[in-house]
């Protein structure tokens, strides 16, 4: 395992100890799969199972290069939309991407909502895939969404 595969590793183990401080009924975790959409290399869509069951729309606003020596880590940044038959979370995305081996971890954090989660926040947990060369994987969420 090289350094920046281990440093990404480490970082999801962290933050699954942070939010799994269980916050009673506004806990949520789950899992998704994402896939990049056909013909735009700066978005993504990703369907979540669990309590926050929909569609997610994620558009890329920035990616810049860490400069790990002898790995390619990138750190992003981008809006996420999450869509539920409750009403959409809305918010924004800044994580880390190990582009030798598709392995990312990142922080959703809800700034606002529709529906039932108008006026909602949340700082969810996400990790796993996502594959550079196919455009797709599989991942896990966890975190705490605090409804108004």
């Amino acid at each position: 395992m090289n350094h920046a595969q281990a440093f990404v590793e480490a970082c999801a183990q962290g933050w699954q100890s942070v939010i799994a401080a269980d916050h009673a009924a506004g806990s949520v975790s789950g899992t998704l799969t994402t896939e990049v959409v056909p013909g735009t290399p700066m978005r993504t869509r990703s369907r979540w199972e669990g309590p926050l069951a929909g569609d997610a729309r994620f558009t890329l606003i920035a990616l810049a290069e860490t400069h790990t020596p002898g790995a390619q880590v990138s750190r992003y940044h981008g809006d996420l939309v999450l869509s539920t038959p409750d009403g959409d979370l809305i918010g924004q995305d800044h994580g880390l991407w190990n582009l030798d081996t598709g392995s990312y971890i990142d922080v959703y954090h809800v700034t606002s909502g529709t529906g039932v989660y108008a006026g909602a926040t949340a700082a969810i947990v996400l990790w796993g895939t996502l594959d550079p060369v196919t455009g797709k994987g599989p991942s896990q969420y966890r975190g705490v969404v605090t409804r108004r």
